[in-house]
């Protein structure tokens, strides 16, 4: 069982610490010389990170429920195995491991100072009517210079494992219409507010909804936030699809879980395998892929 007192007593140190997170659902906490990140055990999902002596880097809402079932609007939700609406016409978007809750793997130390955990979420931790082939997921946590968010699929079945996914990270901003958001110039993307294609000319500007997959994209992603006075750098691998996300004003009030006012603190700039960009996988029985996020400042 995973209790707070159990897991503290079995994977617990001076910088990994086991609490009731919101919701009451298990919580860790990293904390080290680089700074602060906390992740809840529901979703595998990564709730903030701090680097030392910054604000934090990723944003959550005030109006996320933490309720089991419901997703958690804010941080990093780990969507898979599907990104986007639900394939199945029985679950919901983006996929069932961002409501299910992982198991802790490990948790340790590098010799560099560096704090990290590993969970897991297999096909027996979810109704098999939701998850009808076989699977292992792994989900890295790695507190250093940068914050490195690793996603492990493994196919443990005897058939081909077809996906989508991402790691749906969500940004804080001093204001997102200050903002621009870097590296994504001349690539083609899908607009799915406006049902249109298109390809990108200068940096990305919000000053309306935003909701676009970029495809063919590999390179590191800036937002650059002049207010806080830093740029957050997003690098990748494993992925070749970026999708960037603002509600803006109508979309906000819609929400039940998002603050009418809140797009004006935020941007969703994902690391994603987007079946829109021609991006999503098979993986063959016995194989490993791997979609990895590396967040840091400057």
């Amino acid at each position: 069982m995973n209790t707070v007192n159990a897991l503290q007593s079995r994977f617990g140190s001076e910088n990994v610490n086991f609490y009731a997170g919101p919701g009451g659902f298990t919580a860790v906490k990293l904390a080290n010389s680089y700074g602060e990140a906390a992740l809840t055990l529901y979703g595998a999902h990564v709730m903030s990170y701090t680097p030392a002596g910054a604000v934090p880097v990723l944003w959550m809402s005030e109006k996320s429920m933490f309720t089991a079932g419901d997703p958690i609007r804010g941080g990093i939700p780990v969507c898979w195995p599907w990104f986007g609406p639900d394939v199945t016409g029985k679950f919901g978007g983006h996929g069932y491991a961002r409501v299910s809750l992982w198991n802790m793997v490990s948790a340790g130390q590098t010799p560099a100072g560096e704090t990290s955990v590993t969970l897991c979420l297999e096909d027996k931790d979810v109704d098999a009517k939701f998850a009808p082939q076989s699977f292992k997921l792994e989900l890295s946590v790695t507190l250093g210079a940068t914050l490195t968010v690793a996603l492990k699929i493994y196919n443990t079945g005897t058939e081909e494992l077809a996906y989508s996914g991402a790691l749906h990270s969500y940004f804080n901003v001093a204001d997102s219409a200050a903002i621009k958001v870097c590296g994504l110039e001349d690539c083609e993307y899908s607009d799915k507010v406006l049902n249109v294609e298109g390809i990108q000319s200068g940096s990305i500007v919000i000053d309306r909804e935003i909701d676009r997959v970029y495809r063919r994209t590999s390179g590191s992603v800036n937002v650059e936030d002049p207010v806080f006075n830093r740029t957050i750098r997003i690098a990748k691998s494993g992925s070749t699809s970026t999708v960037v996300w603002n509600p803006w004003i109508e979309k906000s009030k819609k929400m039940p879980d998002f603050g009418d006012e809140e797009y004006h603190t935020m941007v969703c700039v994902e690391a994603a395998n987007a079946s829109a960009a021609g991006d999503d996988r098979v993986l063959a029985p016995g194989a490993m892929a791997e979609l990895r996020q590396m967040i840091s400042i400057a």
